[in-house]
C-alpha cells in the first residue's frame, strides 16, 4: 500500500516537473519569438525590404509618436516607407527588455537627412506591442538625444537657401514621397556645395 502511494506520489510529482519545465520552455520560446520579430524588423528597414516589414505586422500598420497617432493600410505606408529609404537609413537596437506582450526597445537611427540636420544618430525610446506573432503597434515614447534647435536652424537655412537659388525644389521638406525625398537629398547636396555653407562651416 505504501509502495502503491510513493508510485502515485512521485508520478505525479514527475507530471507537474513537466509541465513546469515545458511551460518554462514556451515562456523562453515566447520571448526568443518576440526578439525575433524586433530584430526582423530592423533588418527589413535596414535593407529598405517593404514586403518583409509589412509582413511582420499583424494587420494596419500602426506607428505613433508621443500624441501622435498614425495608422495606415499596408498600401498606404508605401509611399512613407519609400520616402524614408531614399536617404538609406541605419537602424540599431541599442537594448531591448520583454514585458507582458511589449517590448521595450532603444533605438537608433542614422541617415543622410538626420547627419545634415542633427549632425548625429538620434535615439529613441520605443513600445513595441506584440499580438498573435506579430507587432500590433509601435509608439515612440521619447526622442533620447533630439537637438530641436539644432534641427530647426540647419532646416531653416537649407530652406531658405533653396528658396533663393534652387526654387525649383521648394516644398520639398513636406513632400514625404520617394520624389520628395529624391528632391530633399538634391537640396542637400546643393547646399553642402555652396559657398555660404561651406563658409559656415568655417566660422563654427
Amino acid at each position: 500500500m505504501c509502495k502503491s502511494h510513493f508510485s502515485k506520489v512521485t508520478s505525479l510529482s514527475f507530471i507537474l516537473a513537466m509541465i513546469i519545465f515545458v511551460s518554462c520552455k514556451w515562456k523562453h520560446h515566447q520571448e526568443i519569438d518576440s526578439i525575433e520579430i524586433a530584430d526582423d524588423y530592423i533588418d527589413a528597414l535596414n535593407a529598405s525590404d517593404y514586403d518583409k516589414l509589412v509582413g511582420l505586422f499583424v494587420d494596419s500598420i500602426r506607428f505613433n509618436e508621443m500624441d501622435y497617432i498614425r495608422t495606415f493600410s499596408r498600401e498606404e505606408y508605401r509611399s512613407l516607407f519609400q520616402w524614408d529609404s531614399v536617404f538609406a537609413p541605419t537602424y540599431r537596437i541599442l537594448n531591448v527588455k520583454k514585458a507582458g506582450g511589449e517590448l521595450h526597445l532603444k533605438v537608433s537611427k542614422e541617415c543622410e537627412r538626420i547627419n545634415f540636420l542633427h549632425e548625429k544618430p538620434f535615439v529613441t525610446n520605443e513600445i513595441m506591442q506584440i499580438k498573435d506573432g506579430g507587432i500590433y503597434q509601435i509608439d515612440v515614447i521619447e526622442y533620447v538625444n533630439f537637438n530641436d534647435s539644432l534641427w530647426v536652424d540647419k532646416r531653416e537655412k537649407l530652406v531658405s537657401w533653396i528658396e533663393k537659388n534652387h526654387p525649383g525644389l521648394n516644398g520639398f521638406i513636406y513632400d514625404q514621397t520617394k520624389e520628395g525625398a529624391v528632391k530633399f537629398r538634391k537640396a542637400i547636396a546643393f547646399y553642402k556645395n555652396s559657398r555660404d555653407f561651406n563658409n559656415q562651416q568655417e566660422n563654427n
